[in-house]
């Protein structure tokens, strides 16, 4: 067993913000950091303690992992030397620091951890050698006091890499937990929001139900209202349902390499103390997603009602247009038979008045011809003569209305009509020759 003290550092940050880190990663290099390829294990250094810095990738971001170790070391110092090279906070997602011991007694380690008088009570964790806890001193910097039994090489894995890797996904649980808390609370408030103004426009149409019905332009904003609603309820869901779904692959991945560290033994109860803040959260956000259903389904169920308001209500609108146009048509029908017996009686006048002063002149021009044809044929005559020309100028007229269609009984009446004004014409002729000589 080597007995020896040993102090880790790791600093998780993006891995685009590498160049950023390079300065401060040539000043550990100065400090006699020495770059480390594999896992290490301590030795007895006469020369001092050893120190050795490597880099691990953990999906987008990167973990420093510095580490100095010696049985002759004082951690107070070591940590010192550490904090001497000043970094930039911001560029820094996170950072955590392990003091460990197998020759210190566990209350010395645990005493050299500078903790606020706010902290939260550490976390104990179990190990098959050893034992360790975890602090939490800032909402960005993590202690961690460790006693194992060994530095044999499965420790060392876990200081040097396994726990590095922990601590980054544990602080992007972290993370996302944060940005989906501040999600929920916009997304609540946008919910509150939407719930107030459906139950305004749901009131409205119960208190107007025995009202008059609402104008179209109104009820077509509430439709665009709601609709619009509908449409940003449904982009909620889907943010929520992503970042839930986001948050329970991170802690099923964080679970399962906490399970494959055998160095560890965490019980049920532990992992689900340590899961917590993220457990409750996806509760939550369970809580919010099944909201946000029930309100767009309310959403839904109230464009329905307003729709089928809009559809009554142009009901009605058609029914009294149909009854407008029913009473206009009884008028039209109305008009029309007024108008047929006008046209009736106008062409009644205008055939008593064509026959009579037909009649008239022709006894007047040709009088000695109108003598000698009897009174019967006269009648005969004029009867048929006015008729046909009444007939013939009622279609002439419906022909210039453009009522082509009647050119063929312009004709059939026009040859009749042409036949008697010849007849009459030549037997005015022969019987008023006869009549002279």
């Amino acid at each position: 067993m080597i007995a020896t003290n040993a102090v880790f550092r790791y600093y998780i940050y993006l891995a685009d913000d590498h160049h950023k880190l390079e300065p401060w990663l040539n000043s550990f290099k100065s400090q006699g950091f020495q770059i480390q390829a594999g896992i290490g294990r301590p030795n007895e250094n006469p020369d001092g303690p050893d120190k050795f810095m490597k880099e691990l990738e953990q999906d987008n971001s990167k973990v420093l992992v510095l580490q100095c170790w010696g049985a002759e070391m004082i951690l107070s110092d070591a940590l010192a030397q550490m904090d001497s090279t000043h970094l930039n906070p911001d560029l820094l997602l996170g950072q955590v620091t392990v003091l460990a011991s197998n020759q210190l007694a566990w209350p010395d380690i645990i005493s050299l951890i500078p903790l606020p008088a706010s902290a939260t009570k550490p976390y104990a964790i179990s190990m098959t050698v050893g034992q360790m806890s975890r602090f939490k001193a800032s909402a960005h910097h993590v202690y961690y006091a460790c006693q194992p039994q060994d530095f044999d090489h499965p420790t060392m894995r876990l200081l040097s890499q396994r726990l590095p890797q922990l601590e980054a996904s544990h602080l992007t649980l972290g993370m996302i937990t944060r940005l989906l808390r501040e999600r929920n609370r916009m997304v609540e408030q946008e919910l509150r929001e939407m719930d107030q103004q459906l139950s305004r426009i749901m009131h409205a149409h119960l208190v107007k139900e025995q009202k008059e019905l609402k104008e179209a332009e109104e009820l077509e904003q509430q439709i665009q209202t709601l609709s619009s609603a509908y449409g940003m309820l449904a982009t909620d869901i889907n943010l929520i349902n992503e970042g839930r779904r986001r948050l329970q692959r991170e802690w099923e991945r964080f679970t399962l390499k906490l399970s494959q560290e055998r160095t560890f033994k965490i019980s049920d109860h532990q992992l689900e103390s340590l899961g917590q803040p993220f457990l409750d959260t996806l509760n939550i956000l369970h809580e919010l997603y099944q909201s946000l259903i029930t309100t767009r389904d309310s959403h839904q169920a109230a464009i329905d009602v307003v729709h089928s308001r809009i559809d009554i209500m142009n009901s009605r609108t058609n029914m009294a247009t149909q009854e407008n146009i029913r009473e206009l048509m009884e008028l039209n029908t109305d008009i029309q038979k007024q108008g047929l017996a006008f046209q009736l009686a106008a062409g009644l006048i205008e055939f008593i008045v064509l026959a009579y002063y037909s009649h008239s002149l022709w006894k007047n021009l040709v009088p000695i011809a109108y003598n000698s044809i009897p009174a019967a044929l006269q009648l005969v005559a004029v009867l048929l003569f006015s008729g046909l020309t009444t007939y013939l100028t009622h279609l002439l007229a419906e022909y210039v209305q453009g009522r082509t269609y009647l050119k063929i009984r312009i004709i059939s009446t026009s040859i009749p009509l042409f036949l008697l004004l010849m007849i009459i014409l030549l037997a005015s002729i022969i019987f008023n020759g006869l009549g002279f000589h």
